[in-house]
């Protein structure tokens, strides 16, 4: 039975240790059984990185540290050093887990503490140069237990316990990534794909499962029939098994190397930067090393566009550490790969880093991702028009749009439209159409973008038929969310050239296809996509209501903005509730300047 004070609390059960300058309190990667707090002095927690140790804070007395891994028994994931002399007070691990259930306010405060540390942690992690350790940058999950405690009861009693006492009710706990794996093409004697499922067993966040029957495809027939043959069979499969990721690929003769195609079941809906595309290969050696499977297992990952927000984080918790640790394999690669297998690798590499980087917008990652594309186009070179040539090309521009965006650099938005015309040049609505729709879309909103600097209506039309390009393959029966998307983009673009031109004809057409939008945008499926198109269609139906001088579609843009706002209000998002409630006062003014002046005239007035 532990001690309790006057007032009845209980104490906590602490030994007093001291440290002199530059000793080791805990090492990254230590076993995490004691929590710590700062009597007199200074601890520096630090991280290793790829060129030496990243310091994350300086702590000083009354602050904890420790208390993460003391909550979920995990290893340690940083050093702890003093600077100068130390005295912190040690608490074991579970006289630490019965003190924050016994003591809420102690709790809170640790709690408040550890998430500033996080977010900080992050932003000086993202800030390293390009070859350090990227380990971290995802953003910091405040359910902050690890999947290390599964299976063991105690540790799920405890990150249960912190949950409820924390109430972290609105923050998902992350869900196993799944993953099927089919018999490859080519592998006789089936150990190839033994190696795969092995090398992806037992790794956190995901759970693998061989797929006996394998895909319904013929293998000598066309690569391209075989790709979309492949790409139909593997859907089928995910969803039947409920499944995120489907891999499958072939071993060429001689049976050196195994190719790795990857499938994701919510990939069709989605296209965020770095997306792998159906046709995207990582090459393996047949006996590939520990250092290939970590590099699999960290591609595996990125390739999972997550269908559910349990899913993403599971990728925002795991990712960033598994390409960190795949990094050996990327700087190092096997000797006798052709020049497309190289360039492939490249590609991969590229490909997580830029979903990283897109997990936490984080500059310094999209930087190092744009060169890592230009590295994959070095090697495979301009005058093989092969479909990595143009996947990198693809990327590397919604990568740079990315960048620009943060930057406002339109020298940089236009290298990113001249990347997306060159993908154009090999992918091609028959052969590639998803992919193709998607960098019509992107090469869309990037020339938005430029327009509105340059004011230059040639810009907007090319935007406008880019997205018109788009709409011929995404179509409302197929993909409905990115057909609404597109068609989102394309009222904007035709209202800013409806005000532009002063074209009632424009901006009616704006209002009809953010009408459409909001059919499949509803409030209920996407509450903050109906928002933003309902901002949309408050703005064209006020371009058009001050145009024509009609009180009808002044009304409707207010009624417009009204929902808008109100959608941003209820989700405490005062920025953009501020932007609707602006554009609703300026209509509101319109309509009382429309309104007569003065007392109405009488009718007998009107026969004077």
């Amino acid at each position: 039975m532990r001690a309790q004070d006057s007032a009845g609390e209980a104490v906590l059960k602490k030994t007093k240790q001291t440290f002199s300058d530059g000793d080791v309190i805990f090492r990254e990667g230590d076993t995490s059984d004691t929590a710590y707090e700062i009597v007199s002095g200074t601890v520096e927690i630090g991280k290793q990185g790829g060129d030496g140790t990243v310091k994350l804070a300086r702590l000083s007395a009354g602050e904890w540290f420790g208390e993460m891994g003391a909550l979920d028994h995990s290893t340690r994931n940083a050093t702890a050093r003093a600077a100068g002399d130390v005295t912190v007070n040690a608490i074991a691990r579970q006289d630490f887990l019965e003190g924050v259930r016994d003591q809420p306010d102690m709790a809170m405060s640790i709690m408040s503490k550890m998430a500033e540390r996080l977010r900080t942690a992050d932003s000086k992690l993202a800030g390293v140069a390009p070859n350090d350790s990227i380990a971290g940058v995802a953003p910091a999950q405040l359910a902050v237990a690890e999947e290390s405690a599964e299976g063991d009861p105690a540790k799920s009693a405890d990150t249960g316990f912190w949950d409820r006492l924390l109430g972290f009710k609105g923050v998902e706990r992350p869900e196993k990534i799944k993953i099927q794996v089919a018999p490859l093409f080519g592998d006789d004697d089936g150990q190839a794909t033994k190696r795969v499922i092995k090398a992806l067993e037992r790794r956190k966040g995901v759970k693998v499962r061989f797929f006996k029957k394998g895909l319904k495809v013929d293998p000598d027939a066309h690569p391209e029939d075989q790709a979309k043959a492949a790409d139909a069979a593997a859907r089928r499969v995910l969803a039947d098994t409920d499944s995120d990721l489907l891999i499958w690929g072939e071993v060429p003769t001689p049976g050196l190397t195994m190719h790795l195609k990857f499938v994701s079941f919510a990939a069709w809906n989605q296209d965020p930067a770095g997306n792998f595309g159906p046709k995207a290969m990582l090459p393996l050696v047949a006996d590939f090393d520990k250092n290939f499977a970590d590099f699999l297992y960290a591609v595996s990952l990125a390739a999972t566009v997550p269908k559910s927000e349990a899913k993403a984080a599971t990728l925002a918790r795991d990712l960033a550490l598994a390409l960190d640790n795949a990094r050996a394999a990327f700087e190092t690669p096997p000797g006798g790969m052709t020049r497309r297998e190289r360039g492939a690798i490249h590609l991969c590499y590229a490909n997580a880093l830029a979903t990283v980087a897109s997990q936490g917008g984080e500059p310094a990652l999209f930087g190092r991702a744009a060169k890592t594309y230009r590295e994959c186009l070095a090697v495979i070179g301009e005058n093989e028009l092969t479909h990595d040539w143009a996947s990198a090309q693809k990327n590397l521009g919604a990568t740079l749009q990315s960048l620009a965006e943060r930057d406002n650099n339109d020298d940089v938005l236009g290298e990113a439209a001249d990347a997306l015309r060159s993908a154009l040049k090999v992918l091609n609505k028959d052969d590639d159409a998803l992919e193709w729709a998607a960098t019509q879309n992107r090469l869309g909103e990037v020339l938005f973008r430029l327009d509105f600097e340059s004011g230059d209506t040639t810009m907007l039309k090319h935007a406008l038929g880019a997205y018109q390009s788009a709409l011929q393959v995404y179509t409302r029966a197929k993909t409905p969310m990115r057909w609404a998307e597109v068609m989102n983009n394309f009222a904007q673009v035709t209202q800013v050239l409806g005000e532009q031109l002063k074209n009632a004809e424009a901006l009616e057409k704006a209002a009809q296809a953010c009408r459409a939008a909001l059919e499949i945008r509803t409030k209920a499926k996407a509450p903050l996509l109906w928002a933003s198109t309902q901002n949309n269609l408050g703005s064209s139906l006020f371009l058009l209501g001050k145009l024509t001088k009609n009180e009808t579609h002044l009304l409707g843009a207010a009624e417009a903005f009204g929902l808008a706002s109100s959608l941003y209000q209820s989700r405490g998002m005062g920025k953009m509730a501020s932007v609707a409630e602006k554009n609703l006062s300026h209509v509101n003014q319109l309509l009382a300047q429309s309104q007569p002046k003065g007392p109405p005239e009488m009718d007998w007035e009107k026969d004077e």
